[in-house]
């Protein structure tokens, strides 16, 4: 088994993301319940990262067969792939893909339905985005789908493992955390767009995407808008104290993320691209990290009180 070719595919990176989606939900759980079933919580994370991964692999499997022309054929290329690696890495997907299954299935045994529901929507979502007559990513909603899938349905499940054996989940419980989750939702959409501007002219299997629909001037006016949407609903969601105000502090590294975005509005190439995938990184990690000191506070200041 080619390690290295596996985690390229799989992009295991990506379970940092969903990590600190976790730690996301865990804060606002005890902010608001002061409760939570990590036994759950954990066993979802576990199904999530590993579903994730599959996911990755299945869609740059894609990637790799159908964009002849794209930067990514060029880096698979430089991994010395051949059929022999790649059978071997698609068989270990295979193996892999029986422990979330179990997890899941134990989940919607121990929780209800609903998680079920979440998985498959999820999972169908994220295999779409490359598979299919219309795969999502040449249609103009594949980078926004992506977007919802990776920031939005992963941290529903996670409160709803959080909080189902409870009793205390409810809509109003789920629009909470969604709300929570937007700024996030509005960066990652933004790297999205980043990366198929660096493959724009280049890779003429997604030219019905957005970004071949708007062109590359708009597609850069997109990126800093969602972006400055991003920036904008940290503060907005603090003063509505939807979120503690701890995170009101994200506002000083501002200027310290924008500047990595510098290169990339200069010149938006793959390496420039790399920086904004590093600001994106920054953002949801001082974001979650500020969240969770503040409901650290809350919930000493309720124990105490």
């Amino acid at each position: 088994m080619d390690w290295k070719l596996f985690r390229e595919l799989s992009d295991v990176k990506s379970a940092l993301l969903d990590l600190c989606l976790m730690i996301l939900v865990i804060s606002y759980s005890f902010m608001k319940f002061m409760t939570f079933d990590f036994v759950n919580g954990l066993l979802g994370l576990l199904a999530v990262i590993i579903f994730h991964m599959i996911i990755n692999f299945h869609n740059n499997y894609n990637e790799y067969k159908s964009a002849k022309s794209s930067v990514f054929l060029k880096k698979i290329h430089e991994l010395g792939v051949n059929r022999e690696a790649l059978s071997h890495a698609k068989r270990m997907v295979y193996v892999l893909a029986f422990i979330p299954i179990v997890i899941t299935a134990y989940l919607v045994y121990t929780t209800g339905w609903f998680i079920l529901v979440i998985a498959i929507l999820g999972i169908v979502m994220g295999i779409l985005y490359t598979s299919g007559p219309k795969p999502l990513n040449q249609t103009v909603i594949g980078e926004f789908v992506m977007a919802i899938a990776t920031t939005v349905i992963i941290p529903v499940a996670f409160i709803y493992l959080g909080l189902a054996s409870s009793g205390k989940i409810d809509s109003s419980t789920i629009i909470d955390i969604i709300v929570i989750c937007l700024p996030n939702t509005f960066a990652v959409f933004s790297a999205i767009i980043a990366g198929n501007v660096t493959q724009l002219e280049k890779d003429s299997s997604k030219a019905d995407s957005l970004v071949e629909r708007i062109g590359f001037h708009n597609s850069i006016n997109l990126f800093r808008a969602s972006w400055a949407l991003s920036f904008l609903l940290v503060p907005i969601l603090a003063i509505m104290q939807v979120v503690p105000y701890t995170a009101l502090i994200l506002i000083l590294f501002y200027p310290g993320i924008w500047d990595k975005f510098r290169p990339f509005l200069k010149e938006p190439t793959q390496e420039h691209f790399d920086t904004v995938l590093e600001a994106t990184i920054r953002l949801a990690a001082y974001y979650v990290v500020l969240v969770a000191l503040g409901a650290i506070i809350t919930v000493i200041m309720k124990l105490v009180s």
